[in-house]
């Protein structure tokens, strides 16, 4: 996604949103932070919603008083095998919907840049000027001129493509919620199996409205991206129409594309559909951790459980 996005905007990954972890799975965490425990643990804590915060301290308060013959086995504790099944099944079905969802994106969206689509519309709008050598944009590029430009030629694709990633962020929130259910029913028998589900609850509401944050900036930064690197156009002139045409997009010409506006929606679609395989990636790593239940080596989180599973006390040695 980040490499999706310094090819669209020529522009390192801003400060202000989250980065792909350095796994490339499961949650993302601040660019620069990298793998250090802390930062990445202040991270997932400002993601959750307070509410079930509370609700989690009650539990593990709870761990704390005399261990219960009836508490559940921590071994596998909150596993849901069904809902495991389940993710693998739509997870999968998800990501191929999405790949030819943009596939189609692709197709009509070259066809409607194309030069005999396009230029007619532009030439109408009379974008064109003939000169003495060649032909020119009408203006100087200015700032205004160029969002002038963009509205009237990107702007529709640019939001066909939110629309795209906004088509598939809704499938996978709903999905959310059926997981939870189906995990819910398998998995809670007593306060200590509430644990894992109560964290992922916690986390929900902030993963999806950071994955919001990111489906909502694309129309704003397709824009800003437009108008900052197509500017200051009054001394080209081109010896044709078509040579003029495949150039005033010119930061995404390249020999892959018959013109810029092309490599522009190119690059966008390649962006917008990175920020679905990340959002993915997110869910199908976070869901194979969750659904797996908590495993007898991952005992020294919660130490009251250790210890009713069988694990000596920190003052003791190991069993010989």
């Amino acid at each position: 996604m980040i490499q999706s996005y310094k090819a669209f905007t020529s522009k390192d990954w801003p400060d202000s949103l989250a980065a792909p972890a350095p796994s490339g799975k499961g949650s993302h965490v601040p660019k620069g932070s990298g793998s250090d425990p802390r930062n990445v643990l202040g991270f997932v804590t400002g993601l959750a919603d307070p509410n079930h915060s509370i609700l989690i301290r009650a539990l593990l308060d709870r761990e704390s008083l005399p261990v219960s013959d009836t508490a559940s086995d921590f071994s596998g504790l909150s596993a849901g095998p069904s809902a495991y099944s389940m993710v693998q099944d739509r997870i999968e079905r998800i990501r191929e919907e999405s790949s030819l969802k943009f596939m189609e994106f692709r197709d009509k969206w070259r066809k409607r840049l194309a030069f005999v689509q396009l230029h007619p519309f532009l030439q109408r709008n009379q974008w064109f000027q003939q000169e003495i050598g060649g032909y020119s944009l009408v203006g100087k590029g200015t700032r205004k001129e160029a969002k002038m430009l963009y509205l009237q030629s990107l702007h529709d694709m640019a939001s066909d493509g939110e629309r795209q990633v906004s088509a598939l962020s809704g499938h996978m929130f709903r999905l959310q919620g059926e997981l939870a259910a189906v995990w819910h029913r398998e998995s809670i028998t007593d306060d200590r199996s509430k644990l894992l589900p109560a964290l992922e609850a916690a986390l929900r509401a902030g993963e999806a409205e950071l994955f919001k944050r990111l489906r909502l900036s694309l129309g704003d930064l397709a824009l800003e991206t437009f108008t900052e690197r197509v500017a200051k156009w009054d001394k080209r002139i081109y010896g044709s129409e078509e040579e003029m045409f495949r150039g005033i997009a010119w930061p995404w010409l390249s020999a892959r594309y018959r013109s810029g506006f092309e490599g522009f929606m190119e690059t966008f679609a390649d962006l917008s559909e990175a920020i679905c395989e990340s959002m993915i990636v997110h869910y199908e790593g976070k869901w194979d951790l969750m659904l797996r239940g908590l495993a007898p080596t991952q005992l020294s989180i919660f130490p009251r459980l250790a210890f009713s599973a069988g694990a000596p006390r920190a003052s003791e040695p190991p069993a010989a």
